[in-house]
């Protein structure tokens, strides 16, 4: 196991990616053809396993934390040496990425690219949709909007709660 893949099974990523791309439990079940149980006690553990890796990516990159979803595989922080917000996301496509919010100079960099097909990934595995031309978003742009539309979510989460 590795720290970008949250130290999930394979069999746990395949199901913490099928739920997190908005399938039902007994859905999933059906698809893998295993018990509901099987699935609810993989997502527990997945879950687990997913807290651990985002909280442990957040301190070796001495990120203060504000917030944590495993079910969302996110993390928001706060980074004293770069003074900026910090995001920790977790995807089975992308595993463990850290991301800092800054003013970047996104048009000269070299991965300027990477950056968006990344984060466009991350979009994607969250099932939010960019109507914009994606291919002219800076990646600094689409990573607030990415960010701010998870806090939102979670932010809406802890209100029916």
């Amino acid at each position: 196991m590795t720290l970008s893949l949250g130290y999930l099974t394979p069999k746990q990523k395949v199901i913490w990616d099928l739920k997190s791309s908005g399938l039902q439990e007994i859905h999933i079940a059906r698809k893998l053809n295993v018990t509901r149980q099987t699935v609810h006690k993989s997502l527990d553990i997945a879950n687990l396993k997913i807290d651990d890796a985002l909280q442990e990516v957040a301190k070796i990159n001495k990120i203060d934390i504000q917030t944590v979803n495993a079910q969302k595989g996110f993390l928001k922080g706060y980074s004293n040496h770069f003074k900026t917000p910090a995001f920790v996301t977790f995807s089975a496509k992308n595993g463990i990425q850290v991301w800092y919010k800054h003013e970047g100079n996104c048009e000269k960099c070299k991965k300027l690219e990477t950056c968006r097909n990344t984060l466009l990934a991350e979009a994607k595995n969250r099932n939010f949709l960019i109507l914009d031309d994606t291919s002219k978003i800076l990646p600094s742009k689409l990573a607030e909007a990415l960010f701010e539309k998870i806090i939102g979510e979670q932010n809406e989460q802890t209100k029916e709660n």
